[in-house]
């Protein structure tokens, strides 16, 4: 696994533009924010307005999510043609480089997605218009983590088998977060399934974002930043496999 140059933006574009190559898929600029170009990522199997949103790198710092996404595409790259997604590599580039949670003008680009949105979050916005995924997977990692844990967001019936099989996939690797409470929500067994009413307009998450307005299925994965890299970034590639395929 070469993470040598894990905070460099310019290492990950020139490892996803290899993947890109072999797998057939197309590299697109979105957005240019922080001096950086945002690229999005999409398979010829994503016609039409349905698809699988994958994203990771809107905090900065946390790396593990960056390069587990680009690991798993790595690992899975004669399969990424038939598979129907729409991947965005790394939102914070700038931050990434500076090992920063934060965009460059202090913003946490996490609470961007409502009223107060950036440039970069309505670029996104604008890109997914009036389209519907199938599933919602946005990547991160957490500080004050013991363990792995997940959001569950679902409408409808609800289905627990997709979240739990996330976590069971890191048996031996990662523990579940231990916690009972994170950020004031319940924690049953490593999974939040907050309630969307209780965030505000101008504080609005990526995930939640998109659970209003483009999916009925968004989770979003936490591993714990202090652990190794490596681990980090195998766990991360794991979760992204088990929720794929369950």
């Amino acid at each position: 696994m070469n993470l040598a140059n894990a905070h460099k933006y310019r290492h990950l574009l020139k490892r996803w533009r290899a993947v890109s190559l072999e797998a057939g898929l197309k590299m697109i600029p979105v957005s240019r924010f922080d001096g950086y170009k945002i690229y999005e990522i999409i398979s010829p199997a994503c016609s039409g307005n349905r698809g699988i949103y994958l994203s990771a790198g809107i905090h900065g710092d946390e790396v593990g999510a960056v390069q587990g996404l680009l690991c798993w595409a790595e690992k899975n790259v004669r399969n990424l043609a038939t598979l129907p997604l729409r991947l965005f590599p790394c939102l914070n580039p700038w931050g990434m480089e500076e090992n920063s949670r934060f965009c460059q003008t202090g913003g946490d680009l996490n609470r961007l997605w409502g009223g107060g949105k950036s440039a970069l979050t309505a670029a996104i916005q604008n890109r997914i218009q009036n389209m519907k995924f199938h599933l919602i997977l946005n990547l991160h990692e957490d500080y004050d983590a013991d363990g792995a844990y997940l959001y569950e967001l679902t409408r409808g019936p609800r289905s627990k088998a997709r979240g739990e099989k996330m976590l069971q996939g890191l048996e031996g690797l990662i523990p579940r977060d231990s916690r009972e409470s994170i950020e004031k929500r319940k924690v049953r067994n490593g999974i939040i399934r907050p309630r969307p009413r209780n965030f505000l307009a101008d504080e609005l998450p990526e995930a939640l974002y998109l659970f209003q307005n483009h999916t009925d299925h968004s989770y979003t994965v936490e591993t714990p930043s202090e652990l190794d890299l490596e681990v980090r970034v195998n766990a991360q590639v794991c979760m992204i496999e088990a929720a794929l395929t369950s």
